[in-house]
């Protein structure tokens, strides 16, 4: 699962609390629900309150542009999962799709743009390609493999 148990619990604590204060229960509803107008934030209410959540964290300072974009956190995101697969031994490349729709995007494509390569995953990605397909390359001896 790609969050942490304390967040499905806490998702599950806001269902609860909606569902009491008479808040739609259709699955196509949309999940952050508010009982102004359409029913729902849309995307610029979003960022602002993700914003408000990064600052009120401290992970973003109080005023002004500096500090960390929510595209950023998504950049961060993926390259941990990417992480972890790697230090799980999982194949990050049948789990792509996963990414993708979990991040909302059609197929991984849009996906790809997310991923940041670093030190730590190029050394993992090594070390399973050495364990796995090294040995399919084999250079003879003497051969500079310049020329040929």
């Amino acid at each position: 699962m790609p969050v942490p148990n304390s967040v499905v619990a806490a998702l599950r604590d806001y269902l609860h609390a909606r569902r009491l204060a008479g808040g739609p229960q259709q699955a196509e509803t949309g999940l952050f629900w508010h009982q102004q107008r359409a029913g729902r934030y849309s995307y610029v209410m979003t960022e602002k309150l993700l914003i408000r959540v990064l600052r009120l964290s401290g992970v973003k300072p109080d005023r002004g542009g500096l500090g960390p974009r929510i595209h950023d956190i998504r950049h961060t995101f993926v390259a941990n999962r990417m992480l972890e697969w790697y230090r799980e031994g999982i194949n990050p490349q049948a789990r792509l799709p996963y990414l993708a729709t979990y991040l909302g995007h059609k197929d991984i494509n849009s996906t790809l743009a997310y991923l940041t390569i670093t030190d730590e995953l190029l050394q993992l990605a090594g070390a399973r390609f050495r364990a796995f397909g090294a040995h399919s390359l084999h250079v003879a001896e003497g051969v500079d493999n310049e020329t040929h």
